[in-house]
């Protein structure tokens, strides 16, 4: 008589449904924050409808809030297409760790890792706008730079662009208002970006053009209140700017303010086909 094997059991289905729930939310968390937000904001919308669940909805909020804060305290802002649940956690891991300032080694290497892989694809949509297309050389080699390691070339070479590019936007596609110079171009266009975005993305945005990279100062009455100060960097007032982690911030201030503009176009386009 042969002995009886125990053949193993095919899984329930409710073990079934418990392993597909499991990949489910692990494939939403991978998503970047700008995917998540718009299914983020309706809940929340439901949940602060009740008094019941408000406390809940601040629960839900509470990580994004610190987040905020964390990068607006070492001079970054939030960055919706490329902050993911496990990135999010990294981050505020290290501020809870005590260890904010490697949130700059953390990006840098986010970034610049892979021979900038991610950063190199960004860029690569740039030149669907007409304005940074026509500045292409100009960007490659500022690019190149970047990647050398010549950050006292990188920046001052980009940074002009952020005031042209918001510039030609305010011109073209918004109301222009006063003549303003430079600094009240990337001013207004993060406040407009501030005002039709979500409140994390737009305000941390916002905080860093205001408090940082076009905070105004007096040049002859103290220090400028960042390394990342336009005025202090291209008016010779600031010496120790070349740094990675200020020429990728310039970078991905280009890279913010393009992907804006291009979402802008779009549905500008999309409502002109529905006329």
């Amino acid at each position: 008589m042969q002995p009886t094997q125990n053949t193993p059991k095919p899984p329930g289905f409710l073990s079934w449904l418990g392993q597909l729930f499991v990949r489910i939310l692990r494939h939403v968390d991978a998503l970047p924050l700008e995917d998540k937000q718009p299914f983020k904001d309706a809940l929340l919308a439901v949940l602060s409808a009740d008094a019941r669940f408000r406390e809940t909805a601040k629960l839900l909020t509470q990580d994004d809030i610190e987040l905020r804060r964390v990068l607006s305290d070492e001079c970054w802002w939030v960055l919706p297409r490329d902050i993911n649940g496990p990135i999010k956690r990294d981050l505020l891991r290290l501020s809870r760790e005590g260890n904010p300032t490697m949130i700059d080694s953390y990006l840098c290497s986010l970034f610049n890792g892979e021979n900038a892989r991610k950063l190199q694809g960004k860029i690569e949509g740039w030149f669907d706008l007409p304005y940074l297309n026509e500045r292409k050389q100009i960007i490659l080699d500022a690019v190149d730079a970047h990647n050398s390691r010549k950050w006292t070339l990188s920046i001052p070479a980009l940074l002009p662009l952020a005031d042209g590019l918001t510039r030609k936007f305010r011109r073209e596609r918004l109301r222009p208002g006063k003549k303003s110079g430079s600094t009240m171009q990337v001013r207004r266009v993060a406040e407009y970006y501030k005002r039709k975005q979500p409140k994390l993305f737009g305000a941390s945005l916002d905080d860093f053009v205001r408090k940082h990279l076009y905070a105004n100062f007096d040049f002859g009455a103290g220090g400028p209140p960042s390394s990342i100060n336009r005025h202090g960097i291209l008016h010779g007032e600031i010496s120790d700017y070349a740094t990675e982690a200020n020429s990728l911030r310039v970078l991905l201030l280009l890279d913010t303010i393009a992907q804006f503009i291009r979402t802008f176009e779009e549905k500008r386009r999309n409502s002109k086909s529905r006329v």
